[in-house]
């Protein structure tokens, strides 16, 4: 597994591990999610195609149809029936961008605590990867296990950017920023220009009380 924010415990890892193992996946994304439903402290296993993940964050992750905001009292979902249900211009953008990135279909698993939505985790399948008869209903056997054994284990960082008042955006910069990103990269990702990320930075910086770059890594990845 890459830690891209922050350094999953061992008992994360195998839950994830387990969770790709049974389902026969290819690939496997965990991440948190804040009070504002914005995705953050990924934690991706080394067959999760980059390109996806980089374009997911840099925009694409607004037409998810699996994204936490859609996800309503659902503990699991499913991309190609969601994708099949939503017959709009988005879904056949989504479609077509997963699939150029090497994603056939995928299981969305939320993760609630107290009613909320602290985490997720995608079980990813590439093109000509065998999906095994009644996943959806493997996933819904697996769901409460691992519901509680990664939202037990989840500090409260995934509460963080709501209680500094991070912005959606805000938090997309401090996500990349996290990743190494330069602020030139941050800006291409994000389509905005190099003087708008650097606000975007004197805001964070304000917000989280630090001073440098190092310093947010650090707070958003320190364990509580």
């Amino acid at each position: 597994m890459i830690a891209l924010l922050g350094r999953p415990d061992p008992a994360t890892t195998q839950a994830v591990q387990f969770a790709r193992g049974i389902l026969e996946g290819s690939a496997t994304a965990f991440y948190e999610v804040d009070g504002n439903l914005t995705l953050n402290r990924f934690v991706l296993s080394s067959n999760v195609p980059p390109s996806f993940h980089d374009q997911y964050l840099a925009g694409m992750n607004r037409l998810d149809p699996l994204h936490p905001r859609s996800a309503s009292n659902r503990p699991i979902a499913r991309l190609s029936t969601a994708l099949d249900q939503c017959a709009t211009q988005e879904a056949a953008t989504y479609r077509a961008f997963a699939g150029q990135c090497g994603v056939a279909d995928m299981i969305e698993f939320f993760f609630r605590r107290n009613d909320r939505i602290v985490a997720g985790m995608s079980v990813l399948w590439a093109p000509g990867w065998a999906i095994p008869d009644g996943s959806m209903h493997i996933a819904e056997k697996i769901h409460d296990y691992l519901e509680f054994n990664l939202t037990s284990r989840l500090s409260s960082n995934a509460d963080e950017p709501a209680r500094f008042g991070l912005t959606s955006r805000e938090m997309e910069v401090v996500e990349l920023l996290c990743c190494g990103r330069t602020n030139r990269e941050i800006g291409e990702c994000l389509n905005i220009g190099l003087a708008t990320v650097k606000t975007h930075l004197i805001h964070i910086f304000e917000k989280l009380g630090v001073e440098t770059r190092s310093a947010v890594v650090a707070m958003m990845s320190r364990p509580h």
